[in-house]
């Protein structure tokens, strides 16, 4: 009976493990096709040059996503996994805010509606998989399964020696009794050993740690996309703030690079309603929506392109006459005596912290 037992714990133990392992290698792999597709996705959707910024930004949250997915997939996964379980946040992550630009005024000026609804189903798969891959980490046998079957192995090993001590019994002679015991032990050993490996899917011989690899990869291609953007959306901003300034301020750093403080209620500027902060973003949202959308997008791609060709050609100009006018040094100036102001300011509140 002990054996019986034993055997069927062990053979559950070892296809429950095993299959883990394949179900954990299928769902990586899976991820990282949508991920690879869902970049696709944001390019169709983002990819023109008014949209710098919102590739950008989408872009950057793909790869957050993909970090932690980076995280999620090496050694010591499932403790940290426990750790964000425990404080309620192992729902979270970057594909919710992504949801939210695809189905606000960013999803409306994109210049592929058809990419718009793709990356919407790719989020909605890749929640879907990532709850599988959760669930198959966070879900393992509890401790007393383990206690029971060392319990069940150690009493199989009393019983040889209670049975094979008896001289009635005593059938074989002592050197192939220690060779049946030792074979015995050995077994033990070898499936306690096998049960310790797959018990961890990200150590030991069944690792499936290298299918992450190709989650590193696309790491460093969405870093490359990422500077990329960035770089487009640096210089299309610098051009059309230099030829439509803007009315609302910036926030700016602290001398030690740190963001200054906000006014006012942060969570509205942090993260803006569905169609936008003011009365314009609103009135743009329902262009966007409305019949004329196609020529809203296509009149932004030409202002876009417009603004930085013609700052390309005059920005020589703008440099040279830039130490020339006289409202300008006046300007500068106070900047920098604010700037300097900010810094003893800065200073003294470090002194007395």
């Amino acid at each position: 009976v002990i054996s019986i037992a034993l055997a069927t714990l062990v053979s559950t133990t070892v296809n429950v493990l095993r299959a883990r392992q394949v179900d954990l290698r299928a769902l990586i792999n899976k991820e990282a096709c949508e991920l690879r597709l869902l970049r696709r996705a944001i390019f169709g959707m983002f990819g023109t040059r008014q949209h710098a910024g919102r590739r950008s930004r989408a872009l950057t949250l793909v790869k957050r996503y993909v970090d932690q997915i980076y995280r999620e997939c090496n050694e010591g996964a499932i403790e940290k996994l426990e750790l964000l379980e425990l404080s309620g946040g192992v729902a979270t992550n970057e594909l919710d805010e992504l949801s939210a630009m695809l189905h606000g005024v960013d999803g409306a000026a994109a210049s592929r509606q058809g990419s718009v609804g793709s990356a919407d189903d790719i989020i909605s798969r890749l929640n879907s998989y990532r709850s599988d891959r959760v669930a198959l980490l966070l879900t393992d046998f509890p401790d007393l399964h383990w206690i029971v079957l060392a319990a069940l192995s150690v009493s199989i090993c009393l019983t040889f020696l209670l049975e094979s001590n008896q001289l009635v019994n005593q059938y074989l002679n002592s050197i192939q009794l220690r060779c049946l015991f030792a074979l015995l032990v050995g077994v033990f050993s070898a499936t306690a050993t096998l049960c310790i490996d797959l018990r961890d899917p990200f150590s030991g011989s069944f690792s499936v740690a290298g299918t992450s690899a190709q989650v590193g990869d696309l790491r460093l291609c969405l870093l490359e996309d990422v500077r990329e953007a960035k770089s487009d959306a640096s210089e299309l901003s610098s051009s059309i703030l230099r030829f439509f300034p803007s009315s609302s301020t910036d926030r700016g750093t602290t001398p030690k690079g740190k963001p200054k403080p906000m006014n006012g209620p942060s969570r509205r500027d942090i993260s803006p309603s569905r169609y936008g902060n003011n009365f314009f973003s609103t009135v743009y949202f329902h262009l966007l929506t409305g019949p004329l959308g196609s020529n809203v997008r296509a009149l932004g791609e030409v202002v876009a392109w417009f603004t930085t060709l013609v700052w390309k050609k005059t920005r020589p100009v703008f440099a040279w006459r830039w130490k020339k006018w006289p409202w300008v040094q006046r300007e500068s100036k106070s900047k920098r005596s604010k700037a300097s102001e900010n810094v003893e300011r800065q200073n003294t509140e470090d002194a007395d912290a």
